[in-house]
């Protein structure tokens, strides 16, 4: 009878500790993936290029139909004031969350001719100048990018 009773209690005992281990390996498991990140459980977000250049496209129809947009505009690339151009973009169709993480590149091959820059030469003045400048937005990614371009 002694016999028999130590080997249930051993029984339950060994019972007991598996249903813990077990227990204990299925909390290791599920606190992994918090704990130790790899490259497969880390999921980066990446920009939705045809989104982002259909908006783009939006916003540079938007500013190309507005003799004073247009002008800010020329004005910031020349400039180099991303700043400025951000806020341009945020007014026509850009949202704050679109551009967090964008870099934004500026560039100008109209030579300083045209547009309000505050150059003479020919169409240099503030408005007949401006309508002859083409405006350019285009998103690449990876990378996040949206350049800007002005040309004649």
């Amino acid at each position: 009878m002694k016999m028999a009773s130590r080997t249930i209690v051993a029984t339950l005992a060994l019972i007991t500790m598996m249903a813990a281990g077990g227990n204990l390996a299925q909390a290791q498991k599920k606190a992994t993936p918090n704990s130790e990140p790899t490259a497969d459980r880390v999921q980066v977000e990446t920009p939705n290029v045809a989104k982002l250049q259909a908006t783009a496209d939006k916003a540079k129809a938007s500013i190309q139909e507005s003799t004073s947009e247009k002008q800010e505009l020329v004005k910031a690339v020349r400039s180099k004031n991303e700043e400025q151009a951000k806020s341009l973009l945020l007014r026509n169709g850009f949202t704050e969350k679109q551009l967090e993480d964008a870099r934004i590149e500026l560039v100008d091959k109209t030579g300083g001719i045209g547009g309000n820059g505050g150059t003479g030469g020919a169409g240099g003045n503030a408005t007949g100048g401006a309508r002859d400048i083409t405006i350019t937005i285009h998103v690449e990614c990876c990378p996040f990018l949206i350049t800007i371009t002005i040309s004649l």
